[in-house]
This record gives C-alpha cells, structure tokens and sequence, in this order.
C-alpha cells in the first residue's frame, strides 16, 4: 500500500494540485485508485518531486527534459549521471525572462515575435503549454540575428531553408548518436552522448563558417579575375 496525496504534500512541500499536475504530465506514476475519492501513491513519488523542483528551479530545465532525467533515473541512474546527458546539451542557463521581457530587450514586436516562433526559427529555451521562457542566448539571437536582419530590410520568410536543413542535420545526427551507443551499457551510453553532443555543437558552427567563407574567397577570387581580364 502506498501513501495518500496529503502525506506526500507534507513531506515534498508541494500542494496536491501540483502533484497532480506532475502525474498529469507524466512526471510522477499514476496512483492506485481505490474508489473516486481515494488514491495511493509511492513513495518514490516524494524523492522525484524534490528532483523535479530542484531541475525547474535550479538548472531551469523545462518539464519535457525532466521528464527525460527523471526516466533515467527509473532505469537505475542517480540524478547527477542522469543530468549530465541533459547538461551536455542545454547547460547552465542563468536567469530567464518572460515574452514581454523578451520583446523589450530585443525590439521585436509581438507580431514579428509569433512569425519567427511560429515557423521556428526561434525556439524559446522553455516552451510548454502556459510557460515560456526565453534565455540569455534566446535574447542575443532575437536581437543581434532577427531584429538586425529586420533592419536590414530582410523577411523571415526567407530563412526558412535554416530550419528545414537544420531538421535534417539534426536526423543524421541522431543517427550517428544511435549507431555509436548501439549495444553499449548505461555508464557509455552517457559518456557517448554527453560527448558527441559537444562535438556536434562545434562541428556545426566550424563547418558552416568555413563553408561560408570559402564561398566568399571564391566568389572575390572570380571578380578579381574578371576585373583583370583584358578588354576584346
């Protein structure tokens, strides 16, 4: 037999309507119901609710990847190994503001705010049903990238191509993550993860630059060369 709602409110700090947004969300096991108005949980329930508050309030992770750590921690990993896949990629996230904080410290209006979101280009750090929260690089993006690109008379529109390429880069990569972890124990699978992830993240920049640049050395070398061909 487990142990009522109000006894694990007493014990975690959290109120049972919060408890049952948990379950709700898939965060905490659903409860052995007794009749409508009776219902037992395990007690387990309390050690992931102070996780739980500990990942939202403390590292500012959103509920879809708590879920994710707190999965982890049922297959028998402790909340530190299960955080350091998570951390590997989202990392320490300082303070996060809200949408109107958000539109004031980058001068994007509401409107231009939904289209970039909407067709995502901009994907705030944390984005669940009634919360969504932007961080330092959420802002930096939105600011120097969006409003800049604004100013310089360019449409969102236009850079579609970057989220539908950026899609595909993301499928192979997670392809080349599940042949590398194929058959590899927990403790490897992490190592593995945590580092193709920080690998990956410099890979795209690295390559995209340098494609980049070498495109404009091509395309000065042509002028170049045009300009010194003599006239027929």
């Amino acid at each position: 037999m487990g142990i009522k709602i109000g006894e694990i409110a007493r014990r975690s700090g959290v109120p049972p309507s919060t408890i049952r947004y948990y379950v709700r969300q898939g965060l905490l096991p659903e409860p052995d119901k007794v009749n409508k108005s009776m219902a037992y949980y395990d007690e387990g329930c309390i050690e992931k609710i102070q996780a739980i508050r500990y990942l939202q309030e403390t590292r500012y992770f959103p509920l879809s990847v708590i879920c994710n750590i707190l999965r982890r921690m049922n297959d028998g990993l402790s909340l530190e190994e299960a955080e350091s896949i998570e951390d590997a990629v989202f990392g320490t996230q300082g303070d996060l503001i809200e949408r109107e904080g958000f539109l004031r410290a980058t001068g994007l209006t509401g409107e231009e705010l939904d289209q970039a979101e909407g067709m995502g280009l901009l994907l705030p750090y944390i984005q669940e049903p009634g919360r969504t929260r932007y961080n330092q690089e959420d802002i930096r993006f939105g600011k120097e990238i969006l409003k800049a690109y604004l100013d310089l008379g360019g449409e969102f529109k236009d850079l579609d191509f970057y989220v539908t390429l950026g899609k595909e880069i993301m499928d192979h990569e997670q392809s080349l993550r599940k042949k590398m972890v194929r058959g590899k124990n927990k403790k490897e699978n992490i190592l593995i993860t945590a580092g193709i992830s920080k690998i990956a993240d410099f890979l795209r920049g690295y390559i995209l630059r340098r494609l980049f640049q070498r495109t404009v050395q091509e395309s000065i070398v042509k002028s170049l060369d045009k300009d010194a061909s003599p006239p027929r």
